[in-house]
């Protein structure tokens, strides 16, 4: 599990930084190209879209890696270890649940697309590609509220120190 974790880590981290700066140099390209030398790349926009929507669905993976997604907890934070824990269980279950409907409904998108063959307009590739993003994102999301709700369930059965963000945001380890 450890080496698969550090590949999928290495992974999403290349993916986002590479796609975000993609995304930012073609737009910087675009900016300077159309302000300085009054051209454009018909492209540049539509990859640009492309690469930040990857960009969304992979970061939105490390941030629930990283648990940096907002969190309303002013409930839980009165609640005693027990609860919280509980509430923390159901929450991931929740992220669960809304990972499967992502990946189900992205897929069904992406199959969509390719038995009609549609096309993006200025780049001329499959939509299936930028849709593809969907249920990756959703996959691996999956994947990394699954690997919390076992740690969590774990943290449940020992009664260790809380394992979960308290308040404010990062982890009590």
């Amino acid at each position: 599990m450890g080496k698969l974790n550090k590949f999928l880590n290495r992974i999403e981290e290349y993916l986002a930084v590479s796609t975000m700066l993609g995304s930012s140099l073609l737009i910087f390209i675009q900016v300077v190209l159309r302000y300085v030398f009054n051209e454009s790349l018909f492209w540049s926009e539509e990859a640009a879209r492309y690469l930040i929507i990857w960009c969304i669905f992979i970061g939105s993976s490390i941030a629930v890696r990283e648990k940096g997604h907002a969190t309303v907890d002013a409930i839980v934070v009165i609640l005693p270890t027990k609860l919280k824990k509980l509430f923390f269980i159901l929450a991931n279950l929740a992220g669960l649940a809304f990972c499967i409907i992502l990946i189900w409904s992205g897929t069904l998108v992406v199959l969509n697309v390719l038995d009609y063959g549609n096309v993006t307009p200025s780049l001329g590739i499959s939509m299936a590609v930028p849709y593809l993003a969907v249920p990756v994102g959703g996959a691996l999301m999956f994947y990394r509220f699954l690997q919390i709700l076992i740690d969590d369930i774990k943290d449940l059965k020992t009664d260790n120190r809380l394992n979960v963000p308290l308040e404010g945001g990062g982890a009590d380890k």
